[in-house]
């Protein structure tokens, strides 16, 4: 079965929110998994593997099927695989202002343990990973999308949309993906996630494998019963932490720095969406400013 849509991400951009909501919805229906990754980093698996993900029943002829992958959105090479396999595909797009996704970003590979050490700056973090600053450039990846598919088939939301007019954006993208638009979602609710970190990543692969134990044929109870017995709740209160405990805030002139190397690309985004992102060149103090709300397709 061929999805009839796709969530592209970006990346720390609302992604999850998204899954939830287009989850939600009785006529469409998603894969188990949030994050295929097949025209990104699985795409040597094939297209019979790649359905094998969605299913099959009897509903399928009238279902709206789809996945969200943020890793698409950056990936070069994700548009013309998605235009030669299903080009009638809509694709859903959400952004947010590239420097608070970078931070985002840079706490999300702290929580995971992807980087680690005595120095937990975003500014260590920058110069260890190039793709916080790559994934942020939404003008140029929006670009090759636009090359491979009409306007009218891509859908473009910000995080200031989804926080101030959510029921507004989910009635916009059902409307794309020409399901009921007036279905009424409990995940416009959902708040986003919180940033977390973990003081101890031995605790957390301990606790990984303990649950990929408790998954074994017979031993479901484990996971359960020791639930049950407050494990979690303990394990959360000795390695968990808000990610501000453990990373400490980045510099001013780190913030303005990455402000500069992203406006060209911002000015670019703005021509493709017909919108005005002045906001993104000048806040630096948190995810604040909703700036124009316009939303939707990109043109």
């Amino acid at each position: 079965m061929k999805p009839t849509f796709l969530g592209l991400g970006a990346q720390k951009c609302a992604s999850t929110w998204l899954h939830r909501l287009l989850g939600s919805h009785p006529a469409v229906r998603l894969p188990a998994a949030k994050e295929i990754d097949f025209f990104s980093y699985h795409f040597d698996r094939g297209y019979q593997w790649y359905e094998r993900q969605f299913g099959c029943d009897a509903r399928s002829r009238t279902v709206c099927v789809g996945e969200v992958s943020p890793s698409y959105f950056h990936d070069a090479s994700a548009p013309r695989r998605v235009r030669d396999y299903c080009p009638e595909a809509k694709l859903l797009v959400t952004l947010r202002d590239p420097v608070e996704r970078a931070l985002s970003n840079h706490k999300h590979e702290v929580r995971l343990g992807h980087f680690a050490g005595e120095d937990l700056s975003f500014e260590a973090g920058l110069g260890n990973n190039p793709m916080y600053v790559e994934q942020g450039l939404y003008g140029k990846h929006l670009a090759n999308w636009l090359s491979c598919f009409p306007s009218g088939q891509i859908y473009v939301a910000l995080i200031e949309d989804i926080r101030t007019e959510p029921d507004r954006v989910a009635r916009e993208m059902f409307r794309l993906l020409g399901v009921d638009e007036s279905f009424e979602s409990d995940a416009l609710t959902v708040h986003f996630n919180a940033s977390f970190a973990n003081r101890s990543q031995s605790l957390v692969r301990l606790k990984d494998r303990v649950y990929q134990w408790s998954q074994s044929p017979g031993m479901g109870w484990l996971w359960s019963t020791a639930t049950g017995m407050g494990a979690r709740d303990a394990y959360r209160r000795l390695n968990v932490v808000e990610s501000d405990a453990v990373i400490p805030p980045p510099r001013p002139e780190t913030l303005r720095e990455l402000r500069g190397l992203f406006t060209a690309d911002i000015r670019r985004l703005e021509g493709m969406l017909e919108r005005d992102l002045s906001h993104w060149l000048c806040s630096d103090d948190g995810e604040k400013n909703g700036g124009h709300l316009s939303g939707g397709v990109a043109k």
